[in-house]
């Protein structure tokens, strides 16, 4: 991890330092948007192995299985979160995770949780996220 910082440029080190810093205060919300192609994958994955360096976790996730694999410990959105699969046809999104399961554990306690490319999901994923 440390190798990499330095070759973070201005902007993903304004985003590092502004995200990490929410992470120690366990707070917040952040949308990360920018052109294709300006790394913001490597800035994820930083991000990841800043938090799991603290023996802390973090949960990858990413609406489409190709994104999910780019990110380090990635998974789909649908298989982390048990999403059904059809929520365009769904009433409501339902979110087969109880609190009590060691998926649920870990989605309390992680230190961080990124959804790549969430925009393209339908927002009835988010109530259960």
């Amino acid at each position: 991890m440390a190798a990499n910082v330095p070759r973070l440029t201005p902007d993903q080190q304004q985003a590092f330092i502004a995200i990490t810093g929410m992470i120690g205060s366990e707070k917040g919300i952040v949308f990360l948007d920018a052109p294709g192609g300006t790394g913001k994958t490597f800035l994820l994955n930083l991000l990841f192995a800043f938090v799991r360096k603290e023996k802390d976790m973090a949960v990858a996730v990413a609406s489409s299985g190709i994104a999910a694999t780019l990110l380090a410990g990635g998974r789909t959105a649908h298989s982390a979160f048990k999403l059904p699969l059809d929520l365009a046809r769904s009433d409501s999104a339902t979110c087969n995770i109880s609190k009590g399961t060691g998926q649920g554990h870990v989605l309390k306690t992680c230190k961080l949780i990124v959804w790549d490319e969430a925009t393209i999901e339908s927002q009835k994923c988010f109530p259960c996220s």
